[in-house]
């Protein structure tokens, strides 16, 4: 009788890592687009001020 809950927390477990995982990879994917595009537009300025 132990198995059905044991299944379930199993289940719970996996789903609560999981959209904590999808969470982390959609942070990190903002955080990778502000670092692009902040250094493109100091790229930008950069050979705008030396041009």
């Amino acid at each position: 009788m132990l198995s059905p809950p044991d299944k379930v927390s199993l289940l719970t477990r996996v789903k609560e890592r999981g959209f904590s995982g999808a969470f982390l990879a959609v942070a990190l994917l903002a955080m990778a687009g502000w670092v692009y595009l902040l250094g493109s537009l100091f790229l930008k300025l950069m050979l705008w001020c030396f041009s």
